[in-house]
């Protein structure tokens, strides 16, 4: 059963029992009034009924019927319990029917209701001794009196309360199951609309969103619990599709990056398969491109699985060391290896981080070689080492041709090469950039680039530096 329904139901079951219970209280309240009333009536009845009798014998008072309405009953009866005399209560023409007693009427001293002969009417009786020297021609019988009045006006005020009672409990309760229904329709309104709403996202529009409600009600709190919910989820599926996308384009990368050397050795081992390549020159020069291109593929593999771990490293091993030496030996290494630049440092002072040493040289040297890579010979390329306020900073800079503005967002994305060709034909492996900026960032710090098309190329990395201490060891 809906929420609603149970509300409504119980609201009207509410409405019903409030409605009875204070319908039969006043009721009650009325009767016992009326009652009330009736009973100082036959109180004051009997008070005076000693004057009638002690006046002439009570059968003589009683030869002459009333000619109004007699509004009481009233019964000698005998010290038998045999009726001496009555007269009946009503119009002289139509008398209703005397109380029917149930028990000695000596013995009912205090008001009771009994019924009539004929059933038709209810009586409030009382009764009370008479004594014989107030009636001389009853010879000095006892003598019982009792008074009755009927309960006609009682019973019909009774019954027009009943009906009132009935047509007020069917009132309240047409009326009050219509403002419950409208109460909580418009109460459960937001709730309705965060199940569409939820349907909508179950559904796939995660566009969707719950409407905003007032934070001081628990429906407005929901909503924007539920709403905050469905945004990291959002978040969430977002990454998780960037991830998968990136997954997929660094496998197809992988792949087409490995498929170039295996197409080469595979080609060059069916070459001599085939008698192609008898000993000599042309056999030497198939071995060393198989030789090459294996060492491609060792580097390749290399590189993928320090980007594997580098990804999958949360905490790496750090120690302290000085960003200043790294810089020097960096340069020393690049210079032995490269005579065609121009390769300079500039380090004033200590940059002492904590570091993985053998990573932060391969940063280095991977942006000394992406600098060397891309420019031609005679290219001016200068290292800075040092610091700016809590963090130091590494720039590898040069006066090439600078990076295309298209390139630019894309440098460290895995196997991007802006100038592929060039790449291929230095050996490089596409993944030099990518494997910086994973080792900087697992540092705790970011990579940065600066670069316009004829004015050259800056790449920096910022570490935080480390607080006082040792001095670094190494």
């Amino acid at each position: 059963m809906a929420i609603k329904t149970r509300l409504i139901l119980a609201m009207a079951a509410l409405l019903c029992a409030a409605t009875f219970v204070i319908g039969s209280v006043a009721i009650g309240a009325v009767t016992r009034v009326m009652t009330s009333r009736i009973d100082a009536q036959l109180s004051e009845f009997m008070h005076q009924a000693s004057d009638i009798i002690s006046t002439d014998d009570i059968t003589t008072a009683s030869d002459t019927e009333p000619a109004a309405y007699q509004p009481i009953a009233v019964m000698f009866f005998g010290p038998d319990g045999k009726l001496l005399h009555a007269v009946p209560a009503g119009y002289p023409d139509q008398p209703l029917a005397l109380p029917a007693l149930q028990e000695d009427p000596g013995t009912v001293l205090d008001p009771v209701r009994v019924g009539s002969f004929d059933h038709g009417v209810d009586y409030r009786m009382r009764s009370q001794p008479i004594s014989p020297l107030f009636a001389p021609r009853l010879r000095a019988i006892p003598v019982t009196m009792v008074a009755a009045m009927p309960m006609v006006e009682v019973d019909a005020v009774q019954q027009d309360l009943m009906f009132v009672m009935i047509v007020t409990v069917t009132s309240v309760l047409v009326v009050g199951i219509g403002a419950a229904w409208w109460i909580t329709r418009r109460g459960l309104r937001p709730v309705t609309d965060m199940i569409d709403a939820a349907v909508g996202v179950a559904d796939g529009d995660l566009t969707r969103r719950l409407p905003s409600h007032s934070e001081r009600t628990e429906i407005g709190k929901l909503a924007t619990a539920l709403n905050i919910m469905v945004s990291k989820l959002v978040d969430a599926i977002t990454q998780r599709d960037t991830q998968q996308a990136r997954l997929r384009r660094f496998v197809a990368d992988a792949s087409h990056e490995l498929r170039t050397p295996l197409a080469a050795i595979s080609g060059y081992a069916e070459l001599y398969e085939s008698g192609g390549a008898p000993p000599g020159p042309t056999l030497d020069r198939a071995m060393g491109r198989i030789r090459g291109e294996s060492h491609r593929m060792a580097a390749l593999v290399d590189d993928l699985l320090l980007l594997a771990r580098l990804d999958q490293e949360t905490s790496p091993t750090l120690r302290r060391l000085d960003l200043r030496q790294l810089a020097y030996d960096a340069v020393d290494d690049a210079r032995a290896t490269d005579d065609g630049h121009d390769i300079a440092v500039r380090a004033p002072a200590p940059l002492i981080v904590m570091g993985h040493d053998a990573r932060l040289r391969q940063v280095v040297g991977n942006l000394l070689t992406n600098a060397r890579t891309h420019t031609p010979p005679g290219t001016s390329v200068w290292v800075v080492a040092e610091q700016h306020g809590p963090v130091a900073v590494v720039s590898v800079a040069d006066n090439g041709p600078g990076i295309a503005p298209e390139h630019r967002p894309r440098v460290f994305d895995r196997f991007y090469r802006a100038d592929d060709s060039r790449s291929r034909d230095t050996g490089g492996t596409g993944l030099g950039l990518s494997i910086v900026k994973s080792i900087v960032e697992s540092h705790g710090g970011r990579v940065e680039l600066d670069s316009e098309p004829g004015a050259g190329t800056v790449f920096r990395f910022v570490l935080p530096l480390a607080p006082p201490g040792e001095p670094p060891t190494g």
